[in-house]
C-alpha cells in the first residue's frame, strides 16, 4: 500500500514499531495487548522519521493550506464553489488525494445541517479527518493483513477514528480563530490552523 508522507513505505525504527503495533492491535492472537490510541502514538511518532519531510507538521503542509482555504470558504458562505476549485486545483499526490477525500467526506454533510457548524469546528473536524485517512493509508496494509476479516478491520478503524476525532477536544481552548476570509488565507489562518493541527499531534502522541 506504500504510505501516504512518501511513495515507498518507510523502513526506520519508529515506522517498524508503528507497523508492528497496527499488526498486533488487529491481531486475534495478540488479543487487545495494543489500544487504538497506541495505534495513533506510535504513527504519529514514526511520522518524525519520515524521509524528507524533517517533522510532523511537514508532512500536513498541503493540508494545512487546504484548511485555510476551506475556512475562508466557509466564512464567506462560499462553501461549495470553493471547496470544487480546490478539488480540481489538487495535485496527484498522496496527500493531495487525502485533502480531496477529507473535503468530500467533511463538507457536503456541513452543508446539508440544519444548523450550520462554526468554521473553526469544520476546519478542526477537516483536519483530524485528514489526519485518520493519513494513518489509514500508512499502516493499512499491516492493519488489513492482521484483521483477517472485513468487519474486524472496520471496527479496528472506527475506534482509531473516534481516537483522532477527540484530539481537538483534547487539545484544549485554542487562540481566537482568524475572523475574516481574508485572515483565514493570510498569515492568521495558517498560524491558527498549525497550533490547531500542532495541538492534536501532540496531545495524540
Amino acid at each position: 500500500m506504500g504510505t501516504s508522507s512518501a511513495r515507498r513505505g518507510p523502513t526506520t525504527g519508529l515506522w517498524r514499531r508503528a507497523k508492528g503495533a497496527a499488526t498486533r492491535y488487529l491481531s486475534p492472537e495478540a488479543g487487545g495487548e495494543v489500544g487504538a490510541r497506541e495505534v495513533v502514538a506510535r504513527y504519529l511518532t514514526a511520522l518524525t522519521e519520515t524521509p524528507g519531510q524533517g517533522d510532523r507538521l511537514a508532512a500536513f503542509r498541503i493540508t494545512r493550506k487546504a484548511a485555510q482555504d476551506l475556512g475562508a470558504f466557509w466564512e464567506e458562505g462560499l462553501a461549495a464553489p470553493g471547496v470544487s476549485g480546490m478539488l480540481a486545483e489538487s495535485g496527484g499526490g498522496l496527500e493531495e488525494a487525502v485533502v480531496r477525500t477529507a473535503l468530500t467526506l467533511v463538507v457536503p454533510p456541513a452543508v446539508k445541517s440544519a444548523d450550520r457548524p462554526a468554521t473553526a469546528d469544520l476546519v478542526r473536524q477537516f483536519l483530524a479527518t485528514a489526519l485518520y485517512l493519513r494513518l489509514a493509508l500508512d499502516l493499512g496494509e499491516p492493519l488489513e493483513a492482521a484483521a483477517g476479516s472485513y468487519r474486524r478491520l472496520r471496527d479496528g478503524l472506527n475506534r482509531i477514528k473516534a481516537v483522532i476525532e477527540a484530539g481537538p477536544e483534547a487539545a484544549g481552548p485554542p487562540s481566537e480563530p482568524p475572523a475574516t476570509p481574508g485572515h483565514w488565507q493570510g498569515l492568521a489562518g495558517w498560524t491558527w490552523v498549525t497550533e490547531i493541527m500542532d495541538g492534536m499531534l501532540v496531545r495524540l502522541r
